[in-house]
């Protein structure tokens, strides 16, 4: 099959970037089973055993997508309402309010319902990035955009605070509370930030830690570092919000309401088993079971079925 992949950023990112990252993950499965990949995004783009096609405006985008295609997968730059060819859009973010394309996939089902859309396929994460370690040292580990204040940064910093657990920061430096709240409660002996990270540093980090910190006060359409966290065996203690109740069973974490909650919540979550994360994430989560999804779902829809209704 030929896949055409298009997206308005460059690839691959080199630190933060999901929808980034997903792609690239999505890519190294397609071409390990044998499928020719096109990649049409901006200027600069380069992923090994792949056509890349750049493209820095949403016109030029819909005017070099390859004719040889089977398929074509917006990831956004979505198409026009006469496109042609075969062809998806995942919508990655929240677009309250919007009128979506008719063959939208969210990526959970918590998305699915915000954007009344049916069709669900669940994000994937390479394992191979992160080390599963089932002997943990004794921290929690906060894992997104400090600066956003959505993300929970501050109630972190006041859980850690009030219960005397010693928590690692990654996702910005400390003067990122500027806007993401918590700076004078930020500078105590227990808290340790240390910006934002890639790579080996990454998945040590994740390896390593008793539980990740996920205390979130919006609708996360997905949330891959929960994912990257129970791959490295590392269980999770987050708040039900958005998808994370679909991500977090109780095998794996715990969810928590209200900060008196929390304690017992860590409690429950630093028993899970780390292998019971791993697995967990490998069978649900993993980057080849989102590419097998994917590739089932473009099947059905270059065999007439009607997939989106």
């Amino acid at each position: 099959m030929h896949i055409c992949l298009v997206n308005d950023t460059r690839l691959p990112t080199k630190k933060y970037g999901g929808t980034e990252r997903l792609i690239a993950w999505l890519i190294g499965e397609y071409l390990k089973l044998g499928h020719r990949v096109s990649v049409v995004a901006p200027t600069g783009t380069a992923l090994p055993g792949v056509e890349c096609i750049p493209a820095d405006t949403h016109e030029d985008a819909l005017q070099v997508i390859p004719k040889s295609a089977d398929i074509v997968h917006f990831h956004s730059w979505g198409p026009p309402p006469d496109f042609d060819r075969p062809w998806i859009y995942t919508l990655h973010g929240v677009a309250e309010g919007a009128v979506l394309p008719k063959n939208t996939v969210c990526i959970s089902r918590s998305h699915a319902r915000q954007h009344n859309v049916k069709v669900v396929v669940y994000n994937g994460v390479n394992p191979d990035e992160f080390h599963f370690r089932d002997r943990k040292q004794d921290y929690l580990l906060f894992f997104s955009l400090i600066r956003r204040r959505a993300k929970g940064a501050e109630r972190a910093i006041r859980l850690a605070r009030s219960y005397g657990h010693r928590t690692i920061f990654a996702g910005g430096t400390r003067l990122d509370l500027i806007k993401g709240g918590g700076l004078l409660e930020s500078f105590h002996p227990g808290l340790k930030f240390v910006g934002k990270v890639a790579g080996e540093e990454k998945a040590e980090l994740f390896a390593n830690a008793k539980a990740l910190v996920f205390p979130i006060s919006w609708e996360e359409p997905f949330g891959l570092v929960l994912v990257e966290s129970l791959l490295s065996g590392t269980p999770v203690v987050a708040t039900p919000r958005g998808a994370v109740p679909e991500l977090v069973p109780p095998e794996v974490g715990a969810l928590f309401t209200i900060d008196e909650e929390f304690p017992d919540a860590l409690e429950r979550a630093t028993a899970c088993r780390p292998l019971d994360c791993r697995e967990w994430a490998m069978a649900n989560f993993s980057s080849e079971v989102c590419a097998g999804n994917y590739l089932t779902l473009y099947e059905r829809l270059l065999g007439g079925e009607d997939v989106f209704g």
